[in-house]
């Protein structure tokens, strides 16, 4: 698996690591900063400010996570990966954060030889393209670009021209089709309404749950579903909720004007903070909405509603958006009749749907609209990362219009540009 790399010998002696340069907060792309500072790295992590500060809550999560895994692993595991301790902890989290810089978008800094800025990606709340320039060479790391529909955060904005493109590919073979997903939501809290029973929605803690409660107070505010009780239980998404309401200035007109962030004060949102209220809340009668971590079930609380409630047919399991190749949601969503669950063999009785509309990524369609920002007889060459190989390879097909040649990096490339560029 993928993930069996996190274990490896880091490729680079941390300490000489002068910068890193952070599009975004999701753990995908920041994960293996604590595990930097453990093993030597000191330089700067420059992002935006809202990424900053939700860095501040994912990076100490990240650590506690991986001291909870190595606990939880048996020798024999350990002894595969070559672990006698955490990969890191708690603590590495927290003191990582000490080293981010905060960069306001559009602001031209300076990174050694680089002069180097951050663009409005649309993507989560922080979310940035990256410019790099240095003499006559420029490149442009697109980061994780939003959907050109969203309607939670604001749109993105365009870059500067850049000679080197990297890209995501996330749907680089997808077009995302057109989907009612309040219809969705209506339908999972009326088949709970009528049985009494509750609605688990597994979401991701920044951005996903966030969306999922707007969703929830914009119908409940339309008086298409009732004020039922809805609980947000993940420490993370609780947190990275707060983050929200401070920079609110990256949401839609719509979200700010709505009254959205005075619902989540008020009787019929409740955020669960300990351990306690959680088990409660997984033994609570319905009906009700629980609004979960993860998104895609790998881990956090919401994994334990799902023990409690997935194998009775009075609750509901509203998935809303992707399941990778692997994830428990995965097997939920593929109509597997029984999945295992913190070692335990668990049937599948619950009514399960899913939700694709939210999905903070462009499709295929808006990652070819943002290429076409960049003029194709300047663009020198374009490497396509950040997915799976058939959304890659789509993506690739489709860029024939650039005329430039298109890179599909392999694990551990190396890629070296014209030296002339940079004399």
């Amino acid at each position: 698996y993928v993930e069996e790399r996190n274990f490896l010998p880091l490729e680079t002696n941390p300490e000489t690591i002068d910068a890193i340069l952070l599009t975004h907060a999701h753990i995908d792309h920041s994960g293996l900063i604590p595990r930097l500072y453990k093993e030597g790295f000191r330089g700067t992590i420059f992002c935006t400010k809202p990424t900053a500060a939700l860095l501040g809550v994912i990076l100490p999560d990240a650590g506690h996570i991986q001291e909870e895994d190595f606990y939880r692993r048996s020798k024999k595991e350990l002894k595969k990966l070559g672990l006698t301790e955490p990969l890191f902890t708690r603590e590495d989290g927290n003191r990582a954060t000490a080293l981010v810089k905060s960069v306001p978008y559009n602001r031209t800094f300076r990174v050694g030889p680089f002069s180097a800025s951050f663009t409005w990606a649309g993507h989560i709340l922080g979310a940035a393209h990256l410019r790099l320039a240095v003499k006559d060479l420029s490149i442009a790391f697109s980061g994780d670009i939003g959907p050109e529909s969203a309607f939670f955060h604001k749109p993105l904005k365009k870059m500067k021209p850049a000679e080197y493109i990297v890209t995501e590919s996330t749907y680089g073979n997808r077009v995302r089709e057109e989907e009612d997903y309040e219809k969705k939501f209506i339908d999972a809290v009326r088949y709970v309404l009528a049985r009494r029973g509750m609605l688990v929605i597994p979401a991701f803690a920044v951005g996903r749950a966030q969306t999922a409660l707007f969703v929830l107070h914009t119908l409940i505010k339309k008086k298409k579903i009732p004020e039922l009780p809805i609980a947000l239980d993940s420490p993370m998404a609780v947190k990275a909720t707060e983050i929200y309401r401070k920079f609110r200035n990256e949401l839609s007109s719509e979200v700010v004007r709505s009254g959205f962030f005075q619902f989540l004060r008020s009787r019929h949102v409740k955020f669960i903070q300990s351990a306690e209220e959680s088990k409660a809340l997984a033994d609570s009668p319905g009906p009700g909405i629980i609004v979960s971590a993860s998104g895609m079930c790998n881990g956090g609380r919401v994994l334990h509603h799902l023990e409690r409630r997935l194998g009775d047919q009075r609750n509901a399991i509203l998935f809303t958006g992707y399941a990778g190749v692997g994830t428990l949601a995965h097997e939920i969503l593929k109509g597997t009749n029984r999945v295992t669950i913190f070692g335990m063999d668990t049937p599948v009785r619950a009514m399960v749907s899913q939700v694709q509309a939210f999905s903070a990524h462009a499709d295929q369609r808006g990652l070819l609209s943002w290429m076409r920002q960049f003029k194709k007889e300047e663009v020198r060459r374009i490497f396509i990362n950040h997915g799976e190989d058939e959304a890659r390879e789509g993506l690739a097909n489709e860029l024939r219009f650039m005329q430039a040649p298109v890179e599909l990096p392999r694990y551990e490339s190396t890629y070296y540009l014209p030296v002339h560029a940079l004399r």
